[in-house]
């Protein structure tokens, strides 16, 4: 890029949280790190992330089984919240 005089460009990411307050439930450590699985869809996890598309926030809800990394199934839309999640 210095030979061809070219300059990056970039952004921070900056979000609005939801004005509601996360899930402070205390769950048991049932996985305890043990993230090598034997058996097919004995451990499913998930992850709520997000991207930004056309000047908006976008979220993608993902589900993983542990056996073999595979996206078990997954939902998109405009909105965090728990209609994401009963989607996918």
């Amino acid at each position: 890029m210095n030979e061809k005089g070219l300059v990056s460009s970039f952004t921070v990411a900056q979000y609005k949280p939801q004005p509601t307050g996360c899930n402070e439930s205390k769950q048991a450590n049932v996985l305890n790190r043990k993230f090598v699985q034997e058996k097919e869809l004995s451990v499913v996890v998930s992850d709520l992330t997000y991207v930004r598309l056309t000047q908006k926030w976008h979220y993608v809800c993902i589900f993983v089984d542990l056996f073999n990394r595979e996206i078990v199934v997954y939902s998109a839309g405009p909105n965090k919240n728990a209609r994401l999640v009963y989607r996918a």
